[in-house]
């Protein structure tokens, strides 16, 4: 299927995540402190996959304590709202048995690292 419209957002990697969590806010509904965390856990996670290839072992190393607190310093968190912020990212469902819901985290991959493609596609039912 070709695409009926191209809409071009440029961003930096840093700025990628964040805005990746903007658009696809009707579906999480996070707030905004909260996606500034879930985009650093996102870009920790891809950063880490270009070293480690197997997916448990990044999904353990994304959420180590070392992770956690290099994270917490950079959005500027004190540890009671960091953890409050972590409670609210489980009960979103954006981490989910202590890894990050698969469904957010797009495929971003080496070989596509200079630009990211997402295509929507609206199905439209017959009107009965």
């Amino acid at each position: 299927m070709k695409p009926s419209s191209i809409i071009r957002v440029p961003t930096s990697l840093n700025e990628f995540f964040k805005n990746w969590l903007i658009f696809l806010k009707p579906f999480h509904e996070l707030t905004d402190r909260q996606i500034d965390l879930a985009a650093a856990f996102l870009k920790a996670r891809y950063e880490l996959s270009k070293v480690i290839a197997d997916e448990s072992i990044l999904d353990e190393n994304v959420m180590s304590i070392n992770t956690r607190k290099k994270i917490m310093e950079e959005c500027g968190f004190t540890i009671a709202h960091f953890q409050v912020i972590i409670g609210d990212l489980k009960k979103r469902k954006f981490l989910v048995d202590g890894k990050i819901n698969k469904r957010y985290i797009p495929n971003l991959t080496k070989e596509n690292s200079d630009s990211y493609a997402l295509m929507i596609y609206f199905p439209f039912k017959k009107d009965e």
